[in-house]
């Protein structure tokens, strides 16, 4: 599996990226009003247009200025959440019926697997956890060849 992190601070060329999008995404991403989200899909959709055809499955996160798109020929999810996000983590991990919710790392954890499986919409996949900085990042997927495209960007394994 191919993985692509990009931090849109390092993005440059906003006019390359918009010649990669398809005129179905090109009019999307003209009706965003928030210039992080507008950017957010602006660089998924272009990662996503280039590779389409290499992979079979591809799944698109994006947390603040990060934005990955993980793809593979096998099943594969992958979300991005703030780990330093302060919440009420059991009265979240009670509404979300996740057991054993003791930390913020716990409560991650647990959201971004959920989060992860649920772009797969595929039981049984197996998950990888990692942290990029103040990121908590979950990849599920049977492909235990992992390649981190970018590698000023290769987070930590949890």
């Amino acid at each position: 599996m191919n993985i692509y992190i990009t931090d849109l601070t390092t993005i440059c060329n906003h006019d390359t990226l918009i010649n990669k999008l398809s005129p179905q995404d090109l009019l999307r991403y003209k009706s965003f009003t928030r210039p992080l989200r507008a950017a957010q899909f602006l660089v998924a959709h272009a990662i996503k247009n280039e590779i389409n055809g290499r992979f079979t499955y591809i799944s698109i996160a994006h947390k603040d200025n990060l934005v990955i798109v993980a793809a593979s020929n096998t099943p594969i999810g992958i979300d991005i959440e703030d780990a330093s996000k302060q919440r009420d983590f059991n009265s979240l991990g009670n509404f979300m019926d996740f057991s054993n919710i003791k930390t913020a790392d716990d409560f991650y954890r647990a959201f971004t697997l959920y989060e992860a499986e649920y772009k797969t919409r595929t039981a049984q996949l197996q998950p990888h956890f990692y942290k990029l900085g103040k990121h908590m990042i979950c990849v599920v997927s049977n492909d235990q060849d992992i390649i981190w495209v970018n590698p000023a960007l290769v987070p930590e394994q949890i």
